[in-house]
């Protein structure tokens, strides 16, 4: 009997603890798709960690960081924006940011890092905003390639480090970063 006991108060433990091991286990990439991709959300939230598609972004504008967005004419090809960047034209319909109440900016730096310096770096390391150069930041991380490290500070003052691992270029394609953040 009171193996039995010792039985039903581990099962809830060991459910716990399994749960716990699939949570770590999960991709720690962004993805972000661009202005005409249907299947990939292309706005995304630093603070909540999370993508949101145009109409929920708009919903939320209050909390978007950054967006992702293709223009071949002017050499942006794939690039990461913010909602106060001033990007028109890129974006059509009733939820698209130039009608958004909220516009925060987000400013990037293209860094010298490497894609093994940023993987050495944690979360909350001071090399995170040290990294960031706000004299020569921009509000948009123009023409992103695979193996780049941008330094960015968001509205709210949350400097961040990301790593670009994926680039598929097009009206319709996406990129994809790791993140680290202080």
């Amino acid at each position: 009997m009171k193996s039995r006991f010792a039985l039903l108060l581990l099962l809830p433990l060991a459910a716990v603890m399994i749960q716990g091991c699939e949570e770590e286990k999960e991709d720690p990439s962004v993805i972000l798709g661009a202005q005409a991709n249907t299947t990939v959300p292309g706005f995304y939230s630093v603070s909540l960690d999370k993508r949101y598609t145009m109409s929920q972004a708009a919903d939320n504008n209050s909390v978007i960081d950054i967006f992702c967005f293709y223009e071949a004419e002017t050499g942006n090809n794939i690039a990461l924006a913010s909602p106060g960047s001033g990007i028109t034209d890129i974006f059509t319909g009733v939820d698209m940011p130039d009608n958004w109440t909220v516009k925060n900016t987000t400013y990037f730096f293209l860094t010298s890092l490497t894609a093994a310096q940023f993987e050495a770096v944690q979360n909350g390391d001071a090399l995170i905003e040290t990294s960031f150069d706000s004299a020569n930041a921009r509000r948009k991380a123009k023409d992103v390639q695979v193996g780049q490290v941008w330094a960015f500070k968001t509205q709210d003052g949350t400097y961040g480090l990301l790593n670009a691992t994926a680039v598929t270029q097009g009206t319709n394609g996406t990129v994809t970063f790791l993140i680290k953040s202080k």
